[in-house]
């Protein structure tokens, strides 16, 4: 799997003709020759005391036995096989210095599949003192020796079809060694598709409503309406988009895994997923029993048992949800003030992995007092920091004519629920805008929904409206309004291994119907680089309700197909 290279020395036939000269077999030279077979490379017969100064080994086997004779070389080259301090000839007393060597140069993967870090080891002589790493001959890191050296893969232009890896180490006198590696590289280019799904038809619909990465894998949760009943689906998909028949992916619907007797019959939408460190996966999501809402958690171990399941009380719903790095878990959505019409308030529960529960955090207007305005959670994001941003929508009333107008919300917590920030987005680009999701991002958190100016009015459409805030809920960066063909909804924010952020919106395009649009944009403005327009087999309504992001990005949502909405999950490189 690697090579070691040498640096520029003599001919190995130069070492043999050293040992026949009359230097090297007169009495005590004889013992200097056999020190090392390197060394007679490098002086022609000479005591190794000077030399070129660099050198290369395949590994620590350096000789120290006189050749002809077999007999060790004695006490004075009892260091020379370790890379020791130097030592010197029985008839000169100059010193003699060993080459560094290095050996077992490996690279964790073997071949990049993916944007991260690769582990470069070695092994190396205890005489030497520092490394280097080079990428293709360009020197990219520098340490002592012998500690791991982190290559960065970043992306598949840079990357493919793979890089040459190579160690120099050095020892205190400036020998050196080196061993070289290939490490092949398949990582695909931004935007790529890796696989795309569309369920059966096992359903009077079926439609993808929520989706996680583990690992390389998706997790996707969605609905199929069954002999009346809509039933709750919980998918693991393997790296080929496949669930079925196979070792990595799994199916279930809640009537088989839920133990509330009510939830049998009941019907279960899932609204969002996250998966935490271990491989465990929570689902929350509004049920519906005996025509009321009521908000619902579970959570499962990583093959997709269940480990838990709350079942909120009437007038409650669970739209958002997050797991922190110690395993609590974040669930945003609202509970309902007031029926007829019915007017919520933003709600933020907090559970930790073993099911002891915190809060909720209620969030209002506390100008409301009559419960006319309604405010919602509908997304989590945890922090770089730790802290969790929770992302809604409220009502506000404008003094000035006296009408409700839509604007964005974030929360921000720490802990078990202790909230430490608001902000209220201020309408500086259309009169209404709506956050449905959120990400974190390099800068804090990245949100996004849509903005209009004037929802009675069959002319103007919504567009998409993306924000980025930092973790004190500063605008970081000016907020883009994305224009498009028609009326368009933001419902997946996410953020690749580069640093851009990739969106997943519903646009109407061309009087056809809705499209999928995956795409990536760095700020306010920059290019838009599409990665994905979808028109469905039928020029339906397609539709992407949910995205997740790291090297891959998940996404999940439905297509029409000769008039029936069907569950489509999809991944592409982010």
């Amino acid at each position: 799997m690697f090579r070691t290279r040498r640096r520029p020395l003599l001919a190995a036939p130069a070492c043999l003709a050293a040992f026949l000269s009359s230097g090297c077999f007169d009495g005590a030279e004889l013992t200097a020759c056999g020190i090392s077979m390197t060394y007679c490379e490098m002086d022609d017969g000479s005591t190794g005391s000077e030399g070129s100064g660099t050198s290369s080994s395949t590994g620590p086997g350096i000789m120290t036995t006189d050749p002809l004779s077999g007999s060790g070389s004695g006490g004075d080259t009892d260091a020379s096989d370790t890379g020791g301090p130097p030592t010197s000839t029985a008839s000169t007393g100059q010193p003699i210095d060993p080459p560094p060597w290095i050996d077992d140069l490996a690279c964790d993967p073997m071949e990049a599949s993916e944007v991260g870090p690769s582990i470069v080891t070695y092994a190396a002589s205890p005489d030497a003192v520092e490394a280097e790493l080079l990428d293709d001959g360009v020197v990219i890191a520098n340490g002592p020796a012998g500690a791991p050296f982190v290559f960065p893969v970043t992306s598949g232009p840079h990357n493919n079809p793979g890089s040459t890896l190579t160690v120099v180490v050095r020892d205190a006198g400036g020998q050196t060694a080196e061993a070289s590696i290939y490490q092949p590289s398949v990582v695909k280019d931004p935007g790529s598709t890796v696989w795309t799904t569309i369920e059966p038809k096992d359903g009077m619909f079926s439609t993808g409503g929520a989706v996680a990465l583990d690992g390389n894998n998706a997790i996707a949760a969605g609905v199929h309406w069954d002999n009346g009943q809509i039933l709750a689906i919980l998918r693991r998909y393997d790296l080929s988009g496949t669930w079925i028949g196979t070792g990595d992916g799994w199916t279930m619907k809640h009537t088989d895994w839920t133990e509330r007797a009510e939830l049998k019959t009941g019907n279960l939408g899932l609204n969002a997923l996250a998966v935490d460190d271990e491989g465990n996966i929570v689902a929350v999501g509004t049920a519906t029993i005996d025509g009321e809402p009521r908000m619902y958690v579970a959570r499962f171990g990583a093959g997709g048992g269940l480990l838990w399941e709350v079942l909120g009380p009437i007038g409650t719903e669970a739209r958002g949800v997050g797991v922190m790095p110690d395993g609590s878990i974040y669930v945003a959505g609202a509970v309902r003030v007031k029926k007829g019409p019915d007017v919520w308030d933003m709600a933020t529960w907090v559970y930790s992995s073993d099911k002891q529960a915190y809060g909720p955090d209620i969030f209002k207007d506390l100008l409301d007092q009559f419960e006319q305005r309604t405010e919602r959670g509908h997304a989590v994001a945890v922090l770089p920091s730790g802290r969790v941003a929770v992302a809604g929508t409220r009502e506000v009333l404008d003094p000035n004519d006296n009408k409700k107008y839509l604007r964005g919300v974030v929360l921000t917590y720490e802990g078990k629920g202790k909230r430490v920030g608001d902000w209220t987005s201020p309408a500086d680009k259309m009169l209404h805008d709506v956050l449905f999701t959120a990400a974190p991002a390099e800068s804090g958190v990245v949100v996004c929904g849509y903005a209009q100016n004037d929802p009675n009015n069959p002319a103007d459409k919504t567009q998409i409206l993306i924000r980025w805030l930092s973790e004190d809920l500063e605008e970081v960066k000016a907020p883009r309004l994305e224009l498009t063909p028609g009326a368009a909804t933001c419902y997946g924010i996410g953020t690749n291994m580069e640093g851009a952020t990739i969106v997943g919106a519903t646009v109407h395009e061309n009087q056809g119907g809705d499209n999928i649009w995956i795409f990536a944009v760095e700020d306010a403005a920059s290019p838009r680089t599409d990665y994905l327009k979808r028109n469905g087999q039928s020029n339906g309504q397609d539709r992407v309700l949910a995205l997740a992001c790291g090297y891959m990005c998940a996404w999940t949502g439905s297509e029409q197909v000769d008039g029936v909405m069907q569950w489509i999950t999809g991944m592409i490189r982010g």
